[in-house]
């Protein structure tokens, strides 16, 4: 990775590829899914929970595969979902920080995302000729900041589950075409007893944090499941 503050002078000409494709780096098994996205999320993929090594704990992920560098949803024309998580959306940008603390955007100049003009690739602009922002990077930079935003709640999110215990592990058992047998581990989703036995201050403390809608869209995601393992046997 090669992070750079970006700005309108060192990158006037800078272009990025915003197709979706095994090349710029869309053969990934899962991606960050934020509590604000369940709701859109799990009507596609299933959003579950995996245990982060050091001290970030749990993170919600949207699956799309079930082994590494398998991407169902990505197909020869491009992306089979009509959503995306933010997290994936946001390639090949990143947000950082100004001695101040602000917030800025940087590029990730080594992404497979970036234009080589020199090898005849041809992609978007991020600058107009005067150095105004384009469509899409004021798309873009409308993108970070939601996503900053809605990250900033995830610990508060995992706080609670933690807190309840409302995390449980589980796996996904699966069966190749040919018959081989396979098992996808290390993978937590609500735990649905827990949760209908916690009191009802709670549950209502739940609600009025915001946390027991994306609750109950984790739930209703894992119906995904089944859909995703009959991509598999499809692909």
């Amino acid at each position: 990775m090669k992070p750079a503050l970006l700005d309108n002078v060192t990158h006037r000409h800078l272009r990025v590829h915003t197709e979706r494709s095994a090349a710029r780096g869309d053969a990934r098994q899962s991606a960050l899914a934020l509590p604000a996205e369940f709701r859109q999320l799990q009507a596609h993929f299933p959003i579950v929970f995996q245990l982060v090594e050091g001290d970030a704990g749990f993170q919600p992920v949207a699956l799309f595969g079930l082994e590494e560098g398998q991407n169902l949803f990505l197909t020869d024309t491009g992306w089979d979902a009509p959503v995306m998580p933010m997290a994936m959306q946001r390639d090949p940008f990143l947000i950082g920080r100004a001695p101040d603390d602000s917030l800025q955007l940087h590029i990730d100049l080594d992404s497979p995302r970036i234009v080589r003009p020199e090898e005849g690739e041809v992609g978007t602009a991020l600058f107009m000729p005067h150095g105004g922002f384009s469509d899409h990077l004021d798309h873009v930079v409308r993108l970070m900041e939601h996503l900053h935003a809605q990250a900033q709640h995830l610990p508060v999110f995992i706080e609670a589950l933690t807190r309840h215990q409302l995390l449980e592990p589980f796996v996904i058992d699966i069966e190749t075409p040919d018959g081989e047998q396979g098992r996808l581990s290390g993978l937590f989703t609500i735990h649905e007893e827990r949760l209908a036995a916690l009191p009802g201050a709670a549950l209502e403390a739940l609600a009025r944090e915001g946390h027991l809608l994306p609750i109950y869209m984790q739930i209703a995601s894992l119906a995904q499941l089944p859909v995703l393992l009959d991509r598999t046997t499809k692909r």
